[in-house]
């Protein structure tokens, strides 16, 4: 693991303190673990990103899924998913939405972290998948072939992106050693792209859209190679909130559960609402290949994605899917 990831994560495990008082007093407001007084809302604080694949919670926001489970949302945007995680063992967030790589990370490293609920997987054939390796109209990269050497940018180093790359990459028998990947938050890679700053981007929707109306292309379909339905993103809770307030967490893990599935059954509601918590026009949401959205936890992928992550260098021990998902 990189010195600077293996700090910030010390850092939040320093914060599991701060984590547990803020479990107890916000999740809870009458200090019970998760039980609220009468007719209150208990405040929950979730992170995500503002990309098409989290219209799920902003969706069950505006649905009031949450407020029927007795909580009171607060959605904050952040730019990767160690970010989150950061965040959630500092006690800034209760919830949250990483992808499954940045998560296995600090699980394997020891820190408290449990998947509650799916969110989104990659699709079964490329011309559905919405999170893609993509170049801009001026790039030498035309197929994935191209991209050995290149330079890609990716939301976070040592994240789910950069696993997704590297096994693409081998699994086509393409030298993904000699890649160079750099950090660029998903609303600036279309910018880079153009500016050629980089080469190609792993970059979900909205802004795999950007890129083709730009005159981009798609090179490479990372999950579609990796596997049909493959996992993507998920929903992560700390074990101390779990333990000072089950309550809470099992009325989160309802709400967006109902969320996921209404994403995945209403597409159009998906397309009206992505332009209200990103800065991507309607114009360009109504042309864009939505997310597939899934509340399931599939062990045996998510086992296989282990095995992944270790191979590239991120985990530093094996990890049992199983052990790693809490049900309430």
């Amino acid at each position: 693991m990189k010195s600077s990831l293996r700090t910030r994560l010390a850092v939040a495990a320093a914060g599991l303190t701060a984590l547990a008082l803020a479990a107890t007093g916000c999740a809870s407001p009458s200090g019970g673990g998760g039980q609220k007084t009468a007719g209150a809302l208990t405040p929950i604080t979730v992170a995500s990103l503002p990309t098409a694949n989290l219209a799920s919670v902003q969706l069950g926001a505006k649905l009031g899924y949450f407020k029927d489970e007795g909580l009171d949302i607060k959605i904050q945007n952040v730019q990767s998913g160690s970010d989150m995680i950061t965040g959630v063992l500092g006690g800034s967030f209760n919830f949250i939405a990483a992808g499954y790589v940045p998560v296995f990370t600090a699980q394997s490293q020891g820190l408290p972290l449990k998947f509650i609920a799916g969110n989104d997987t990659g699709a079964d054939t490329p011309d559905k998948d919405w999170q893609v390796v993509v170049a801009g109209a001026k790039s030498p990269v035309k197929t994935a072939q191209d991209l050995a050497g290149a330079t890609i940018a990716v939301n976070a180093l040592k994240g789910v992106a950069e696993v997704q790359v590297r096994a693409s990459l081998e699994l086509q028998g393409i030298d993904q050693s000699k890649i160079k990947l750099t950090e660029i938050p998903f609303p600036e890679m279309p910018v880079a792209l153009e500016q050629g700053r980089v080469d190609a981007a792993l970059t979900p929707e909205p802004f795999v859209t950007q890129v083709l109306n730009a005159g981009g292309r798609v090179v490479d379909t990372p999950y579609v190679n990796m596997g049909k339905d493959f996992p993507n993103g998920a929903w992560e809770t700390s074990e101390q909130m779990i333990k000072t307030a089950p309550d809470t967490v099992a009325a989160f893990t309802r709400a967006i559960v109902k969320s996921v599935e209404y994403a995945r059954d209403n597409p159009d509601e998906v397309r009206k609402i992505i332009p209200e918590y990103t800065t991507v026009p309607a114009a360009i949401v109504e042309k864009m290949r939505l997310p597939l959205f899934s509340p399931d936890l599939n062990q045996e992928q998510l086992q296989q994605l282990i095995g992944y992550t270790k191979k590239y260098g991120t985990l530093e021990k094996d990890l049992n899917i199983k052990d790693l998902i809490y049900v309430p």
